[in-house]
This record gives C-alpha cells, sequence and structure tokens, in this order.
C-alpha cells in the first residue's frame, strides 16, 4: 500500500498539482518513520517475530518513499511562512518532550515524538486543505492508501504487542501510530469536504 501512496503523489508533485500540500508534511513524516524504525527495530531485539520483523521492513521501505518525495517536491512544493510555525510549535512540543523522558533514549519520549512530528503536520494539512478551498494536490489514491498503509500498521503493532508482549518500544509504537491513524481521518474528513 505504501506504492499506492507514493507512487500517485509522485506523479502529482511531478504533475504539478501541490494545491494543498506543505513541505513540512513530508519533513515530519521522514522523521516520524524514522523513530518508528528505531522503536521497531528496539521490539524485534526484544522479541524477534515475524511479525515485528515485517514493521522493521515497512519502516524502512517509507523512508525510501519519503526520500524521493522530499528530492522531487523540493522545487515544486512551496515553504509558507506557516510551516515554519509549525516547526516551531513540533520543536517546542519536543524538547517539552525530551526534558519529561530526560533525552529520546526512552521508548515513550520516542512515541511521543512520533506523535508530535506526524500527527501535528497532518492537523495542519488539514487545515490547510480547509484554507486553500481543496486539496487537490493529494490524490484520492493518496489518501485511501493513507488508510490502507496506517490501519494495517497500526493492527501488526497491537498484534505484535499480543504475541509477544506489551514492551516499552511496542507501547511506543502503539502511541504513534494510534494518533496517526486518528489524524489522518481528520484529514480525509476535510478532503472529503473541501
Amino acid at each position: 500500500m505504501a506504492w499506492f501512496y507514493a507512487v500517485p503523489q509522485i506523479y502529482g508533485i511531478l504533475s504539478g498539482r501541490t494545491q494543498g500540500l506543505t513541505l513540512i508534511l513530508y519533513v515530519n513524516f521522514l522523521i516520524y518513520v524514522t523513530l518508528n524504525l528505531f522503536l521497531a527495530l528496539a521490539a524485534y531485539k526484544k522479541d524477534r517475530d515475524v511479525i515485528r520483523k515485517y514493521i522493521v521492513v515497512v519502516f524502512s521501505q517509507w523512508i525510501i518513499f519519503l526520500i524521493l518525495i522530499l528530492f522531487l517536491g523540493l522545487g515544486k512544493i512551496i515553504w509558507r511562512e506557516s510551516d515554519t510555525i509549525i516547526s516551531v510549535v513540533i520543536f517546542g512540543l519536543s524538547v517539552l518532550t525530551v526534558i519529561k523522558f530526560k533525552g529520546i533514549n526512552d521508548p515513550f519520549s520516542k512515541g511521543w515524538l512520533a506523535v508530535w512530528f506526524k500527527s501535528v503536520p497532518q492537523l495542519w494539512l488539514a487545515y490547510t486543505i480547509y484554507s486553500a478551498g481543496g486539496g487537490s494536490g493529494l490524490p484520492v489514491i493518496t489518501l485511501i492508501a493513507g488508510h490502507l498503509t496506517a490501519i494495517p500498521r497500526l493492527g501488526n503493532v497491537v498484534w505484535a504487542g499480543y504475541r509477544g508482549g506489551w514492551d516499552k518500544p511496542t507501547k511506543g509504537l502503539l502511541l504513534g501510530e494510534s494518533m496517526n491513524v486518528l489524524t489522518w481521518s481528520v484529514v480525509t474528513i476535510v478532503w472529503l469536504i473541501y
């Protein structure tokens, strides 16, 4: 499903259809996926179950796609003043998280950072679609594929926790993935309305 998300998005960017897109969304999505990859690797080290291995592969694939989207979108998706504002908000939340957990080594620290880097930009994307009066830069297949990738990832995390136990890295993954599903649902609702 990552292919169904990324390929239409790449095609849209190459075709110049970027209305409603923000560059910060993809920068933060890449950071989110990287944080979750570290959590998935830590969970896999605790229990070398095939489901946990699959989660590592999925996040690795996303990193490749997001680097490609960012590379292709740099000249086409503009950085807005609002992107700077949202970056400052995420930075502030991240600093508070790192202070609370005394660094980023704690899996809950990574889990909360994943929430900030994914959910905050997705809520901002919903607002951007609203304020632009549409989201033509976000193809319907990409929107659907977002759900078809996020929901199974969340299911895999739940299944991995059920099978191998709810260690802290798995709980950190659960936190990030559940908030991802929730906020992508908000994006979908706004996209459907506008």
